[in-house]
């Protein structure tokens, strides 16, 4: 048994397909084949499912494969951990943002951080939490911001802040007169979603649960991935749109009045850090999630009385 033969294990269980992962790790599909096979040979017991159609492991491979995917962790960290050392310092950061928080967020941190840690290259993508989750598993993501609570193995989280949720009204709806607003006076049909697979959108739709019902036949139904394009559906067309608190910032002067408050407490949503158990935080790491804290209003980063709202994912 091999580190190369772990990653290869590995590589199928991520693609679940023996011709996917060969092209990704650069082999041909029958010596990848012949690999396993020898793994297997070595382990006693069957790690892959060929049977089913995607390919899946088998229980004894369930096992296998969380403490493979472990050690390969480990591995990765001590390679990059190597080249710090001879350089002396860590140079490069790799951080996955859900894309309803990114556009609003990074602003804030960007020029302190260069500031701060001007050798640092810093790397963010946009992703759902389910991408981030994945790739911190494989060691292609360091960290990852997103709205917890969220169930995931192996990952450790540290609450960064707290985001209010506010209703953005078009001056055509008959709310729009209103400064708070009880979720029970809500139309759904008049509300623009994100499409689901957002945790944002699982949100909305909890505390959608006291709004009116959506009616069967819709006038018209937009979904969006984008903050911003809900933002303008709701400035051109109407209806109404839930907004988290940072994404409000970018509101102008003409359109700050289409901004209400939730009647009674607000619902909020709670912005994590996450990052591998197995490795632990770098010290880049901390020196980043520091920088980001400091750009958040105070205010933001103490937990609010109610609970913030479940994200209902379960990875």
């Amino acid at each position: 048994m091999n580190i190369k033969q772990l990653r290869y294990f590995i590589g199928i269980v991520r693609h679940k397909s023996f011709s996917k992962a060969a092209e990704e790790l650069g082999l041909t599909q029958p010596a990848l084949s012949l690999q396993i096979q020898k793994l297997e040979e070595e382990c006693e017991f069957m790690l892959i499912d060929r049977s089913r159609k995607p390919l899946g492991i088998s229980p004894e491979g369930a096992i296998f494969y969380e403490k493979a995917l472990q050690i390969l962790q480990l591995v990765d960290d001590l390679d990059r951990l190597s080249v710090d050392m001879i350089d002396g310092i860590e140079r490069q950061l790799r951080v996955g943002i859900i894309p309803t928080l990114a556009p609003y967020l990074v602003p804030l941190f960007a020029g302190d951080l260069r500031k701060r840690y001007p050798e640092l290259h810093l790397h963010v993508e946009e992703l759902t939490t389910e991408s981030i989750i994945s790739k911190l598993s494989y060691n292609e993501l360091d960290l990852g911001i997103f709205s917890t609570p969220v169930h995931a193995k192996n990952l450790k989280f540290i609450p960064l802040f707290y985001e209010r949720f506010f209703l953005y009204v078009s001056p055509k709806h008959p709310l729009y007169g209103k400064e708070d607003i009880d979720i029970s006076e809500i139309e759904m049909d008049d509300v623009v979603f994100l499409n689901e697979g957002h945790c944002f959108r699982n949100q909305v739709d909890s505390v959608c649960i006291s709004a009116k019902d959506r009616s069967k036949t819709l006038h018209f139904d937009y979904t969006s991935d984008s903050i911003e394009s809900i933002k303008r559906v709701v400035e051109t067309h109407g209806g109404i749109a839930f907004l988290p608190e940072l994404s409000t910032s970018s509101i102008g002067p003409d359109f700050e009045s289409m901004i209400k408050n939730f009647k009674g407490v607000a619902p909020t949503r709670e912005i994590s850090v996450a990052f591998l158990e197995t490795t632990g935080m770098k010290r880049i790491g901390q020196n980043f999630v520091d920088t980001v804290a400091d750009s958040i209003p105070k205010r933001m980063r103490e937990k609010p009385i109610q609970n913030p709202l479940d994200t209902r994912l379960k990875v």
